[in-house]
């Protein structure tokens, strides 16, 4: 399976689709230095034998589980780590995914993260945590996966903003559910539709495909005020074709899967060379949203076309192949 940058195709995302500016805000907060946090030191020395038992670097991985001892609320007593929500829950999967990913942390220093984590919740009886588990042991495609709960955390805006006519994100937005919906359905033929090869794994997989489903058509049928923008979840196939694929020009992908130089530039990019295969590293502007040059870090990517991630996902992971944030 390709590694996938959850952190990276957030940062694409809030470039094209502003209105998911507070999940990528959360996720910048899970990914901050932890210096001058009151409980650092104790951070430290925790996370100094965590990796030191789990055949960790330290060098390498003693950060991350520094971080995510800092983000599970070690000890802490603000209640935003008390009583994590569902959407705090699941973009800190998201950030836990792609640090693992990224930095090849061994299983081990999650799981000791969270055996301290689960312990200290039950000393303060306590029972508001976000479990931890590993999106690739439980899911088929879980980058789809995540992008799929990442719909289902934002269905307000994208409610808000489909129903406002003058709103400037309306076009992107639905372009945006556009693709998600077709990520559903294509995933849903291919591992529920026939109850073949059934284990845990496709269960689960179906479980958060059917949830969506619900989810989407109550988005549809009660609060969207005008469905001709979107497919019907009853007539997805020949609704996407109708209301979805006269995106597709303008998102940009020419039939040889080159970008199209005329929608970067509408999406504020420079148009790419000919030749250069799809690699916009050299062609990115150096600031993505507000990042700036506070972010001194690199992030490099390596993202292959997931089934179902047609036109604006496909774009994604052409941009996001291979880029730096300076």
């Amino acid at each position: 399976m390709n590694i996938h940058k959850i952190k990276t195709f957030l940062n694409i995302i809030n470039k094209i689709y502003p209105f998911f500016n507070n999940v990528l805000t959360m996720y910048d907060e899970f990914d901050s230095h932890v210096d001058g946090d009151i409980n650092e030191r104790n951070y430290d020395f925790m996370c100094d034998h965590i990796v030191k038992t789990s055949n960790g670097e330290l060098k390498k991985h003693k950060n991350i589980c520094i971080k995510l001892m800092r983000n599970l609320g070690h000890r802490s007593s603000n209640s935003k780590f008390l009583y994590p929500t569902h959407d705090r829950c699941n973009v800190l999967y998201n950030w836990i995914y792609n640090s693992i990913n990224k930095h090849s942390i061994p299983r081990d220093v999650i799981v000791k993260c969270y055996d301290d984590y689960t312990t200290i919740k039950k000393v303060r009886h306590n029972e508001n945590i976000c479990p931890y588990y590993s999106y690739d042991d439980i899911y088929e495609e879980p980058i789809n996966i995540i992008m799929l709960k990442i719909f289902e955390s934002n269905v307000d805006i994208l409610i808000s903003t489909l129903n406002e006519e003058k709103n400037p994100f309306t076009s992107s937005c639905q372009k945006y559910v556009c693709e998600l919906v077709k990520i559903y359905n294509d995933m849903y033929s291919k591992f529920c539709a026939k109850r073949t090869e059934w284990g845990a794994k496709r269960e689960k997989t179906c479980d958060i495909l059917n949830k969506f489903y619900d989810i989407y058509k109550l988005f549809f049928f009660v609060n969207l005020q005008n469905t001709n923008k979107i497919p019907s979840p009853e007539n997805i196939e020949n609704d996407y074709l109708v209301k979805c694929t006269s995106h597709k020009p303008q998102m940009g992908l020419t039939s040889e899967g080159r970008t199209n130089p005329d929608t970067l530039i509408r999406m504020g990019m420079p148009a790419t060379d000919e030749d250069s295969e799809g690699k916009l590293e050299e062609n990115l502007p150096i600031s993505l949203g507000n990042e700036g040059n506070s972010m001194k870090k690199s992030i490099t990517t390596t993202i292959g076309t997931v089934a179902g991630a047609s036109t604006i996902l496909t774009l994604l992971y052409k941009v996001n192949r291979n880029f730096y944030f300076n």
